[in-house]
């Protein structure tokens, strides 16, 4: 059946030009509304926040539930999805503090047919994950930061900046609360309170900054004393002791017979059966939604814990982990049927944590994955089903999909894999996923770019693949991040066997050459999901070795899955230049412009602008000049950049009553290139403004991301004056 798309959604963005507030979500435009709606989620809806303590990362999964109404074939543009987050750091029960807003991050969707397909029971809805980062100040492990967080999901739209309230048209909004890990105890928390000139000892000749606390595992003693007069049964805090008994009595039934014959086995009967329930066990959490995250490549899942105990301890001890195990149905060429497919397993690590709501605190983790030989390209869409397992403190089985943990559930989903040239299962080929942490697709001039630009190739415009920032047709500055990947890397390589890459640049015109990127950087990495450490990735001839390896056992996650970073100002000046990654591969089949025994990945079009805006000021009276209270007086400024993006002009200090200044600022794009030239300025005063010594400040922006932030260059000019009390005399 067909599905009938609205014209509402159909015209979506033509509606909004004729009347901002066409559907009654903006009535600050001033102008009635025409038709009323907002919270529609016919076709996306945002299902699940969590929160990876750890890593800091925030994550949404939404649902989009119809096969059309996204604007366009997945070989088109399509449509996008923007997710706002905000978070209440103060916790006063608002989001309009500064800084509570954190960015924006946005999913690119189309019409997927419904065709159930090879593997799958169903075509919708399919789950999708976006990600954003926060940077929150951290408290010490005995105050827990238990913080509330806003999400807002907008269909086409971007829901508009500081603006927590706004109601979207298509999508609708969710509140939770999660809990921010704690920082270490520093040798400065012990100098506060400790007097060390009592032992003669020269605080200042100490590191402030050196932890000096860990974690540590209670106990069973020690949680027996925790959980005492709490529900918490002896097989959930002593879990160790019983799983094992479990899993023989799994292997052998009639074990439970024996034990059931012998009364001192009487208690441990009665607790190994309530584990051998079918009905899974979710009490103290409960896995909900599993999505794909699609700039990322990586499997997400998001869960709740739901009780202030049962998790082996507070946050000043090592706790326990919450384990998902990620599974995904796929035909077997082997056996002719379809199988499931285990991919491997993520985790997070919990705590008793007082103070919990409810609702709970909602957690994530997320799996990395090589999904390159499932790939086709865009006029085959791949759908796939997955399944997640949750498994508190046990990892979950990796043979057996449909296992019961004793502490957990399961959960399924459809996801959608992004569409990119098919490669032979195995095959080594490089990717380039992002540079300055703007995903491929949204650099114009690229393959399967969903943004265009009319200013050319090279520009970036929407979210950033973290969130936080959102480019407006933004070149790139500074050093940009290049991240990306190396298909069928090998399992546990030894030190000389890892894949050895290089990562290229070149101005975009004939007769330029590639230069190798061979700069020192260091690169986060996380092995089999044990705690972030770091790696220094040193050039040998140009060449880095590939870290990566998604693999288990010895599974090796780098963290943004950085190949190199790009100091753009040892290039050849501002322009357009080209990008690649070389893998070193003898016997490569040879391919036009890459070098012999080199597997090529495909080519980037980058714009760099390093030169940063001019900002000039003047009064005409000339500077320092005395005015007169009730004095209007005039100036010049110059404000410019090839790719300006907004500038301001204030009056400093504030006063009760500071004077005025117009025009106050301008923005692209309706401040055009490059910017204001030798422009007037007015500024007024009153009979009441503050006599004072003033200064009249000009700053200028552009639109260059910079060191993989957006905004960028500035520049900024000043002009003093002097504004004295009229004389009554």
């Amino acid at each position: 059946m067909k599905t009938q798309i609205e014209k509402e959604r159909i015209e979506f963005k033509e509606l909004l030009l004729q009347n901002p507030n066409y559907f009654g979500t903006l009535p600050a435009a001033g102008v009635a509304p025409q038709q009323p709606m907002q919270g529609n989620t016919k076709y996306e809806e945002l299902r699940c926040l969590g929160f990876h303590p750890e890593r800091d990362q925030l994550e949404a999964i939404i649902e989009v539930k119809l096969p059309s109404g996204y604007s366009g074939s997945l070989c088109s543009a399509g449509s996008h999805e923007y997710v706002r987050f905000y978070v209440d750091w103060d916790g006063d029960g608002d989001f309009t503090d500064t800084g509570e807003d954190a960015g924006v991050a946005s999913l690119n969707v189309h019409d997927i047919p419904d065709d159930k397909g090879r593997c799958r029971d169903r075509a919708k809805p399919l789950s999708y994950a976006v990600r954003i980062v926060l940077h929150p100040r951290k408290s010490v492990c005995r105050n827990p930061d238990l913080i509330r967080v806003r999400a807002i999901l907008s269909w086409n739209v971007p829901p508009p900046p500081e603006t927590p309230d706004y109601p979207p048209v298509w999508g609708n909004v969710l509140e939770e609360w999660i809990q921010i890990q704690p920082r270490e105890y520093l040798l400065g928390d012990l100098l506060e309170v400790v007097d060390l000139s009592k032992a003669k000892l020269d605080p200042t000749l100490l590191d402030a900054t050196v932890p000096i606390s860990k974690g540590r595992a209670l106990t069973l003693g020690e949680l027996e004393k925790v959980y005492r007069g709490k529900d918490v049964p002896r097989h959930r805090y002593n879990l160790p002791a019983f799983a094992p008994i479990v899993a023989q009595i799994k292997q052998q039934p009639q074990m439970l017979a024996q034990y059931a014959q012998d009364p001192a086995y009487a208690s441990v009967v009665e607790i190994v059966q309530a584990m051998l329930a079918d009905k899974p066990q979710t009490k103290y959490e409960e896995l909900h939604c599993v999505g794909l995250l699609y700039n990322h490549d990586a499997l997400a899942a998001t869960l709740t814990v739901k009780l202030p105990y049962g998790y082996d301890g507070g946050l000043c001890t090592d706790g326990s982990d919450e384990h998902v195990a990620f599974w995904a149905r796929v035909y077997d060429q082997i056996e002719q049927q379809c199988a499931w497919r285990y991919l491997g397993t993520a985790s997070v690590n919990v705590h008793d944590v007082e103070g919990i709501t409810e609702d709970g605190l909602q957690y994530a983790v997320s799996l990395p994955y090589d999904f390159s030989s499932w790939k086709k390209a865009c006029s085959t869409p791949v759908v796939i089903q997955i399944r997640a397992v949750l498994s508190w403190r046990e990892l979950p089985s990796t043979t057996n999909p449909y296992e019961n943990p004793t502490w957990g559930n399961a959960v399924e989903s459809l996801i959608q894999l992004k569409p990119d040239d098919p490669t032979i299962p195995g095959a080594q080929k490089p990717y380039i996923w992002s540079v300055g942490e703007m995903a491929v697709e949204s650099i114009s001039g690229n393959v399967y770019t969903t943004v265009g630009s009319a200013l050319g190739s090279g520009y970036a415009n929407g979210p950033n693949i973290n969130g936080g920032f959102a480019a407006v047709e933004s070149p790139f500055g500074s050093v940009a991040q290049v991240s990306g990947t190396i298909t069928g890397a090998p399992d546990n390589p030894a030190e000389a066997d890892k894949l050895r890459y290089k990562v290229q640049y070149k101005k975009s015109a004939p007769g330029t050459t590639w230069h190798d990127i061979d700069n020192a950087f260091r690169i986060w990495i996380r092995i089999d999901g044990g705690p972030l450490g770091h790696l220094d990735q040193v050039a040998s001839g140009g060449y880095y070795k590939f870290q990566k390896d998604l693999d288990e056992p010895g599974r090796v996650e780098v963290q943004d899955d950085v190949l190199a970073l790009w100091n753009t100002r040892k290039a050849e000046g501002d322009g357009l230049y080209l990008l690649r990654v070389l893998l070193y591969q003898p016997g490569a089949p040879a391919m036009p412009g890459v070098p012999p025994d080199h597997v090529s990945s495909r080519t980037i079009k980058v714009m760099v602008d390093n030169t940063s805006p001019v900002a000039e000021i003047s009064l005409d009276a000339g500077p320092c000049t005395k005015f007169t209270i009730g004095d209007k007086f005039t100036g010049k400024f110059t404000a410019t950049d090839v790719h300006i993006w907004r500038y301001s002009v204030v009056v400093l200090p504030t006063t009760p009553v500071t004077p005025t200044v117009s025009p106050a600022g301008g923005t692209y794009p309706l401040l055009a290139s490059p910017g204001a030239v030798d422009e007037t300025f007015e500024v007024t005063t009153t009979s009441s403004t503050s006599p004072c010594g003033y200064a009249i400040r000009l700053a200028v922006r552009d639109r260059t991301i910079v060191d993989n932030h957006f905004p960028g260059h500035w520049a900024m000019d000043s002009v003093g004056l002097c504004l004295l009390e009229e004389d009554t005399e």
